[in-house]
């Protein structure tokens, strides 16, 4: 007998038949008619070369080589349900998996409170890793498994192995020192202009993506300090007369938690998709699935 021989689904039939001893009460245990349920004992026969239950008055008996069967098929059965199925219904109370997540400064500032908070509610068994790569690692480690998912602005990530899902859309606006004397009352374009700018220069394109429509509209701003991240700001903004221009979801988080007053900017601002990002070949994995919902649950505003 060769293993491409043995249909799961008989052995499921088997188990039942052992067990009710009935083909008609089998049957009705696994939701299976009458014609079906003989089909499949006549499969097993064939399959088996032996009878397996011989109706003895009212019942079905099992066989010498069916009794000796039956421990065996019960066993792998039992073996496909608890680690088979059990991987399949991934229960996110019970996983102790950690799960990587790539995002920028602004995303681990603004995203990883709220996502660590709901994690450790739903599965506190679990761990978050938060990382940042360029573009082409981070392609190569979303394929190998090593990151699960890369949230916020990745205009860079066109693998065609990936899958993406808009989250939102973003624009940009001014944050300013609550008393900066170069935005007292509305800021005007001569204000924005005149004033000495903080620019980031990450790694992400929103900065770039900015910096093209000034430059379209023929505008230029003074720039006297560049730092690499988004995080120096929450110190060289309230404590200076710097002002800076940032995405909307971090311009409302630095009014919240320092002294910055959010203005809007005197000419159109460009938008930006923030997206989820993860590779087709973790797809169908239940605990990808999972943490992309709660990704989505959280972020997602349409």
């Amino acid at each position: 007998m060769d293993l491409k021989d043995i249909d799961l689904n008989l052995l499921v039939v088997f188990d039942a038949l052992v067990d009710a001893r009935s083909v008609t009460v089998a049957g009705r245990n696994l939701g299976l008619s009458q014609p079906a349920m003989s089909y499949a004992l006549g499969k097993l026969r064939h399959t088996f070369n032996d009878p397996l239950f011989v109706r003895i008055r009212n019942e079905m008996l099992p066989t010498p080589r069916a009794a000796e069967l039956a421990a065996a098929v019960r066993s792998i059965l039992g073996q496909v349900k608890t680690e088979l199925l059990q991987y399949l219904d991934f229960v996110p109370a019970k996983t102790r998996r950690t799960f990587t997540l790539c995002m920028s400064d602004i995303g681990e500032m603004v995203f990883l409170p709220t996502l660590t908070r709901v994690l450790f509610e739903e599965a506190p068994e679990a761990s978050l890793n938060a990382v940042y790569m360029d573009p082409a690692a981070l392609v190569e480690a979303m394929e190998a498994g090593t990151v699960d998912l890369a949230m916020g602005y990745f205009p860079d990530l066109q693998n065609a192995g990936l899958y993406q899902q808009l989250l939102s859309t973003s624009g940009f606006l001014c944050v300013a020192r609550s008393d900066n004397s170069y935005v007292k009352g509305k800021l005007t374009l001569a204000r924005f202009l005149d004033a000495p700018h903080v620019a980031v220069h990450a790694a992400g394109r929103s900065r770039e993506l900015f910096d093209r429509t000034m430059a379209k509209a023929g505008h230029r701003r003074s720039i006297p300090v560049t730092v690499p991240h988004f995080l120096s700001l929450l110190e060289l903004v309230p404590r200076t007369d710097l002002i800076a221009t940032v995405p909307t979801v971090l311009a409302e988080y630095m009014s919240r938690i320092a002294d910055t007053k959010m203005h809007p900017l005197p000419m159109p601002s460009p938008r930006f998709a923030v997206k989820q990002f993860w590779h087709r070949r973790f797809h169908a994995d239940p605990a990808n699935r999972w943490i992309r919902g709660v990704v989505r649950r959280l972020f997602q505003h349409k």
